[in-house]
């Protein structure tokens, strides 16, 4: 699905009995809202979280969104959701996911954002919101080969 075809483990969640359907699996826009907790997640740990982004006036708003259900997800799976970023130093920014169960494949997809200012004019990132997105596609990319979990 990437570009760099590794990625970085950003979120580990459970699915909650709320998140399930009639059907006893988890309601398709949830798969939304966990790509939006591991984006959150994979900048927390960074010296620029997205609140900090914000406080600054740079906004990445939602322009498109992909998911691609392979498996279903239940009450009590946790599920652990991979993140891999590109297109640093445009107006856009791409989060590519992967989202597994035990190692299986439950789904995949991505986000397209656009970067704005807080009256939401697009707008080229400032220089260190491009680094700090170099440096978090980079991690994906290890000289050695090695990544935490590979596709």
């Amino acid at each position: 699905m990437t570009a760099h075809g590794k990625m970085t483990e950003a979120l580990r969640v459970r699915v909650a009995f709320a998140d399930t359907d009639a059907m006893g699996v988890a309601w398709h826009g949830n798969y939304l809202r966990w790509f939006e907790m591991a984006r959150t997640e994979l900048l927390r740990g960074t010296e620029l979280p997205y609140s900090a982004m914000v406080e600054r006036g740079v906004h990445l708003p939602l322009i498109e969104a992909l998911v691609r259900y392979r498996r279903p997800a239940r009450y009590d799976d946790e599920l652990v959701v991979l993140t891999a970023t590109s297109r640093p130093g445009g107006v856009r920014l791409r989060v590519d996911y992967r989202i597994e169960c035990g190692g299986a494949l439950i789904a995949e997809g991505h986000t397209e954002h656009a970067f704005t200012d807080a009256a939401g004019r697009v707008r080229r990132p400032p220089p260190d919101v491009v680094e700090l997105f170099a440096r978090l596609g980079a991690r994906h990319a290890h000289p050695g080969g090695h990544d935490e979990h590979e596709r």
